[in-house]
């Protein structure tokens, strides 16, 4: 995609955040590995993940990642609503990220 965004956006759970903070690295929850790939959102298609994804969550973790940072691994494929989605053919690492934020999953 010619104009790739500056940042990506991964949204978990709590748990999965701990989990990440721990090990350092992240290989997806189980949408992800039944993908085989990452689930990314820019940030346009941020609010609409997390209202279609965790709308059961009681707490969500946001993270910022550099496109650049991620280029080697990142396809951009047709998805929902037939939109270009970023997703990554690799684990995330704990390094990488750029911003957390902490939120509610109504947003």
């Amino acid at each position: 995609m010619s104009n790739l965004q500056s940042y990506l956006f991964r949204v978990m759970s709590e748990e999965e955040w701990i989990d990440f903070k721990k090990k350092k690295k992240y290989k997806g929850n189980g949408l992800d590995q039944k993908s085989g790939f990452i689930h990314l959102s820019t940030k346009k298609q941020l609010i609409q993940t997390i209202n279609l994804h965790f709308k059961n969550n009681q707490k969500i973790v946001i993270l910022r990642f550099s496109s650049q940072d991620l280029k080697n691994s990142l396809k951009w494929e047709l998805s929902r609503n037939n939109e270009l989605f970023p997703h990554l053919y690799d684990s995330l690492n704990f390094k990488d990220i750029k911003k957390v934020e902490f939120s509610k999953s109504k947003i």
